[in-house]
């Protein structure tokens, strides 16, 4: 099955269509490429502070159990937590919100940072200059159907290895 059947998959906010040019009560954190380690975590002392215009829409803020990806290399994927829930993600990050009944975050985050993967990442993204890939790759990912039971252990298999 293609992973876009599963799931809703978006870019991050342009971010200059939303910043304010002082100060502004619509305040979030910000998840730029420094914050995101190339383990797969958040590095909260990296997160910048974002100043918008006017409330953004939550489609751009991210909301547990989602997956980010960067859409340049290293294309690392995270899984959002409870703790990270309401950070502006910018246009350098690809945000995949899934459907659980077919396809659990925590086999999608392990899905996704596999080798095979990222070999295919790179050969898609190899045709520009800036190696980034489009959103719509993911969409089309064709992912491997397992049960929910199945891909649940091998979630826990992946947090048990890290």
């Amino acid at each position: 099955m293609n992973l876009g059947t599963v799931a809703a998959i978006r870019s991050g906010l342009v971010l200059s269509r939303k910043l304010s040019r002082e100060i502004s009560s619509y305040r979030y954190p910000l998840l730029n490429l420094r914050a995101i380690h190339p383990d797969g975590y958040v590095r909260p002392d990296s997160l910048e502070v974002f100043y918008a215009t006017e409330p953004l829409r939550q489609e751009y803020l991210t909301q547990q159990d989602d997956i980010i990806i960067r859409l340049s290399i290293p294309y690392t994927a995270i899984l959002i937590d409870a703790n990270m829930a309401g950070m502006v993600v910018s246009s350098n990050f690809a945000i995949i919100r899934l459907n659980q009944d077919y396809i659990l975050p925590e086999y999608l985050l392990w899905l996704l940072n596999t080798a095979d993967i990222k070999k295919k990442l790179y050969e898609s993204s190899s045709s520009n200059m800036l190696n980034a890939v489009r959103p719509t790759f993911f969409a089309e990912l064709e992912i491997l159907p397992l049960t929910l039971a199945d891909q649940g252990k091998v979630a826990k298999l992946n947090l048990l290895a890290k």
